[in-house]
């Protein structure tokens, strides 16, 4: 009988706790407004018998502040913000449309990957020093020979 009562009293603070992050499905959709973001890190959840879909994601946004603002979503399904396909290749530096609580910009979650309509001169200039820079990388992973018939089929 102590167990039993010993286990009542200590189960609701357990319970009580634990901490639930709230979902952008938490919020009404009118609280959010979007701006400009671009991925830097995903990982798959730390719970293995989860759907690989489920993935945690980094991201940076306003990227036209001199200090952009980092924010992560957890355990978010990839089909959600691809538009219902899952691909296996969004990586690190995709561009990412960002919702951003109207009342408080530290409250963030992922949309659609994609780029505003509305990007302003900073942000322009943010992702195309950015993709530039992707496209270096990618050049001196690439072997000469490949790049050279790839400038010849221009």
């Amino acid at each position: 009988m102590r167990k039993t009562l010993t286990i009542l009293l200590i189960l609701p603070f357990v319970f009580f706790s634990c901490k639930f992050e709230k979902k952008y499905s938490d919020y009404n959709e009118t609280d959010f407004y979007e701006v400009q973001g671009i991925i830097d890190n995903i990982t798959p959840n730390r719970n293995p018998f989860d759907s690989p879909r489920l993935k945690n994601v980094k991201y940076t946004y306003f990227l036209d502040r001199s200090i952009p603002k980092k924010g992560i979503e957890k355990n978010l399904d990839m089909m959600e913000i691809n538009n219902g396909f899952y691909f296996k290749s969004i990586e690190n530096g995709y561009p990412i449309i960002i919702f951003i609580h109207k009342n408080d910009e530290n409250i963030s979650f992922c949309g659609p990957i994609g780029t505003l309509d509305s990007l302003n001169s900073k942000e322009k200039e943010f992702l195309t020093k950015h993709f530039k820079h992707k496209l270096e990388m990618v050049k001196k992973e690439t072997p000469d020979y490949i790049n050279k018939a790839l400038i010849k089929g221009e």
